[in-house]
């Protein structure tokens, strides 16, 4: 007898693959075996986003990648928060860029979410790597910093990871690539998919492993693209399709990663179907054994 989270999991397999018929499924895609969960900062569903706690929520729901955003302070320091200013997640006001690493400290990063939360910081990155070390797949989601960012990264970067941890991603959009290239190949940088030309185009000039398909540019030609390109296919579904129908077409895709802003939908999705991979990848992108 199913009770009514698998009824309801099952009826929403029905529907996406009805909602499906008119996404292609390419025979020269191969699936991964398993799919990784990512939690998209951390989990803003259900913890204040791009915290620790965030976090150990989504390590118990079973997300084995996680994903933040880092900015730096005024006086140099890279923390790990989405927005230009500090007003919608915290306590404070004005830009993080203004500010000190001291005064980010003194602010409140939890209180917004709940008072259950209230004492939450804004994590640095080398909090945060060192919080999920060896739990997690990183993917450093890098929204801006000053010339040298390349050079304060992978200082932090080099004292915090090493080559025995899992993997680390980081995401570089175009404006960044050039700043961020010197990280590259030893972490690696993950851009979004644009078109097939310039997909194999980037593919042949850097020494690219990994991108991004948004739920924007969907197709499964744009997935074919990636992954006839030899990369590793990591899929965004957040949005309206941040449910069965993403989940599916990334699955089809030949998707290695599922970012998600609904870990709990996600997670139960994957293991009942046993696709759920419960392991950290390595740096070569197989499942590490702990």
């Amino acid at each position: 007898m199913l009770n009514g989270a698998q009824t309801d999991i099952i009826r929403n397999w029905r529907l996406a693959n009805i909602y499906l018929r008119d996404i292609e499924e390419l025979p020269e895609i191969v699936r991964p075996n398993k799919v990784v969960a990512v939690g998209h900062r951390g989990t803003q569903k259900l913890a204040p986003e791009n915290t620790l706690r965030a976090h150990e929520v989504a390590y118990a729901l079973g997300a084995r990648a996680i994903e933040f955003d880092v900015r730096c302070t005024k006086d140099g320091h890279f923390v790990v928060i989405h927005d230009r200013r500090v007003d919608r997640t915290t306590t404070g006001r004005g830009l993080v860029k203004d500010m000190t690493l001291s005064e980010i400290r003194d602010l409140d990063a939890g209180l917004k979410k709940g008072i259950q939360f209230a004492g939450e910081r804004v994590p640095t990155l080398r909090e945060a790597l060192r919080n999920v070390r060896g739990r997690f797949v990183v993917d450093i989601d890098f929204k801006g910093g000053p010339r040298n960012s390349a050079e304060i990264l992978h200082e932090v970067l080099e004292q915090e990871w090493s080559e025995s941890d899992p993997l680390l991603t980081i995401f570089a959009r175009p404006f960044h690539f050039g700043m961020l290239k010197p990280l590259c190949p030893k972490y690696a940088l993950r851009p979004h998919y644009f078109s097939s030309s310039r997909t194999q185009a980037l593919a042949d000039k850097l020494p690219l492993e990994i991108m991004c398909l948004r739920r924007r540019s969907f197709s499964a030609r744009a997935a074919a693209a990636i992954r006839q390109a030899r990369l590793h296919l990591f899929c965004n579904v957040m949005g309206r399709d941040d449910n069965a129908r993403g989940f599916v077409s990334a699955i089809r895709s030949g998707a290695l990663f599922i970012q998600t802003d609904h870990l709990d939908r996600l997670t139960r999705f994957l293991s009942l179907r046993n696709l759920l991979e419960t392991r950290p990848l390595g740096r070569n992108y197989a499942p590490i054994h702990i």
